[in-house]
């Protein structure tokens, strides 16, 4: 005899939900997304997959991506998500890895949708994100079916979502990011845009749609801004800071009518694990971090670094062939069941906490950890200066830091005018030693956003300084 099907897990989601979702110039209730999702899981299982199995899915944002990773859900199947902008040697890698499949995507089959059986889910393996991979290989990140609906149903909450919101999903949904937001959406009966982000035409979207919540990274919403659409139907704007130099963002929003607030997540404990109060001052709201979204959670911080537990926490990082939990691999990143995220933390309160930077990349300087954020903040308000990057470079006189910054008029900037206002203005281990001017930063284009690549800007710091 079947189990009695468990109410956490991504069927019966599905079934509970009164969510419409729109992609594709096709706008679907969820009686419709429920079958056809069927319809593309039971061809897995028409084609030798087995529940439990990985499947590799490498979709752009639209109908496709949705009712496949949906669809393998329901018959508990595995999705290894792929980033869209890998290249064919990159997921090649990660399927082999992960010990998944490629198969072809909903459009493609036309297995007709049989009546699911009432097995519980919550437990079977939903979905492998990968880390951002920038320095090392990226790690498989596991996350079991009970911890993404969990964490959907706390999100409906913390994020006030309500039957009459308007979400768009413009994030891959092979990203956290991306799939935390839907299925925060779904949960909420909300109308649920999916779409691939493009600067006009989501904005576009936005205004026609008149959308009301969406998440994205500080790029996205920068870029947003500049359209001049109008955005002010959006009454929370969730954004990951990666771009340290776009400190006037919630200001932005806010001139636009587009109330953006900062937030903190990532593959180990899924996107929107915290949240600033959206109703709270600009000056609290552009500080990443937050209140903590699920009343199970919590935090710590010990020597600095950000620990966290709590319903939303991966299962454990894959093995090579995708089989087993690499408990080795697992248990260096848990200390007593607290996951240490590799981040600089402070604590506002005991639910609050502020998001400093990654620990790899603060700033050791004069005896003194230093975030960078905090010289970036000061090169930015030079006139000119429109984005600015600082790491620490290794002299015979210790650390020093170095600055990267891009200017507006797109002429050199006036390094010893940098340096003198730092100098004038900051402890004098925290000024800048050379100032480079660049046309653009090296980045990573992931699946939760852009983020700067750092350890090529302390390369060409290095051979900038070795030719001095």
């Amino acid at each position: 005899m079947n189990a009695v099907a468990s109410p956490r897990d991504i069927a019966n989601l599905l079934r509970d939900s009164r969510a419409t979702l729109v992609a594709d110039g096709e706008r679907l209730d969820m009686s419709e997304v429920l079958e056809r999702a069927m319809s593309f899981g039971h061809s897995l299982l028409d084609s030798g997959v087995e529940p439990g199995d990985r499947v590799a899915l490498q979709l752009p944002n639209g109908l496709d991506a949705t009712l496949a990773i949906l669809g393998a859900g329901v018959v508990g199947v595995c999705t290894v998500a792929v980033n869209t902008r890998y290249s064919e040697a990159e997921a090649e890698d990660l399927i082999r890895r992960s010990g998944a499949r490629r198969v072809p995507p909903p459009s493609a089959t036309t297995t007709a949708p049989r009546d699911p059986d009432n097995t519980d889910l919550a437990e079977a393996p939903f979905v492998v994100f990968t880390t951002s991979g920038t320095t090392s290989t990226p790690k498989m990140v596991l996350h079991h079916q009970w911890s993404i609906v969990d964490h959907a149903h706390d999100v409906v909450g913390r994020f006030g979502l309500t039957v009459d919101d308007v979400v768009l999903v413009a994030l891959p949904l092979c990203g956290t990011f991306g799939l935390t937001s839907m299925m925060g959406a779904l949960a909420a009966d909300a109308t649920v845009i999916v779409e691939a982000f493009d600067a006009e035409a989501t904005a576009a979207t936005i205004e026609r749609e008149r959308v009301t919540c969406m998440n994205g990274s500080d790029d996205m919403f920068h870029r947003l801004l500049e359209t001049g659409r109008d955005l002010s139907s959006v009454r929370l704007g969730g954004y990951a800071r990666f771009n340290s130099s776009l400190t006037d963002l919630v200001e932005r929003g806010d001139r636009a009518g587009m109330t953006l607030t900062g937030l903190y997540g990532m593959s180990e404990v899924q996107a929107l694990f915290s949240l600033r109060d959206p109703d709270g001052a600009a000056a609290q709201r552009c500080r990443p971090g937050g209140t903590l979204t699920s009343a199970a959670a919590s935090y710590r911080i010990v020597d600095g670094e950000l620990q966290v537990r709590g319903p939303s926490l991966f299962a454990g990082y894959l093995a090579e062939g995708g089989d087993a939990i690499d408990d080795e691999l697992t248990g260096r990143h848990l200390d007593d069941g607290w996951f240490r995220t590799g981040d600089l933390a402070t604590a506002d309160d005991d639910r609050t906490f502020h998001y400093e930077s990654r620990l790899g990349d603060v700033l050791r300087l004069g005896g003194f950890l230093v975030a960078p954020e905090e010289i970036i903040e000061v090169i930015t308000s030079l006139p000119d200066i429109r984005e600015a990057q600082v790491v620490a470079v290794e002299r015979p006189g210790g650390t020093r830091p170095v600055a990267f910054v891009i200017t507006g008029s797109g002429e050199e900037a006036d390094a010893e005018a940098v340096i003198a206002t730092c100098r004038d203005r900051l402890a004098r281990y925290k000024a800048p030693v050379a100032v480079l001017t660049v046309h653009e930063f090296p980045v990573t284009d992931g699946p939760n956003g852009v983020k700067v690549r750092l350890t090529e800007l302390r390369d060409m710091a290095a051979a900038a300084l070795s030719d001095d």
